[in-house]
Parts: C-alpha cells; sequence; structure tokens
C-alpha cells in the first residue's frame, strides 16, 4: 500500500511535515512516496516492489522526455 501526505491526514493537501523538518524542499517532499509494510508481508517482497518502482519511474521518465 502506498499513500501520499501523513498517515493521519491523508486527505492533506500540505506537505509531509516530517520531511520537510528533514530538510526536504515541497518539491522534494511532494516526490516522495511511502510505502506501509504489514505483518503478512515478506523481506522477499521488498526487492519486488524496489525493482517495480525503478521500472515505473523510467517509464514515468521516458513519457516525460526525461
Amino acid at each position: 500500500m502506498e499513500t501520499i501526505g501523513s498517515a493521519c491526514t491523508s486527505a492533506s493537501i500540505d506537505p509531509s511535515h516530517v520531511l520537510m523538518a528533514l530538510g526536504m524542499t515541497e518539491t522534494e517532499a511532494f516526490s516522495c512516496i511511502r510505502f506501509s509494510l504489514g505483518r503478512f508481508n515478506t523481506d522477499a517482497e521488498i526487492p519486488q516492489v524496489v525493482e517495480e518502482v525503478k521500472k515505473v519511474v523510467g517509464q514515468l521518465r521516458a513519457m516525460s522526455g526525461k
């Protein structure tokens, strides 16, 4: 599961105050993706998700010309 915004205010359009406190710009904070893991997720799933995210980011960059 992935979401935008903070966990308790996902309907908010403000950037995460935690990411801002870490020194990120608003653009960087809005560009972050947070993934939540549950008790049924396995360690083996994490590299799979990383590879899928890399693939999708590559596709989006190709579509945007970057």
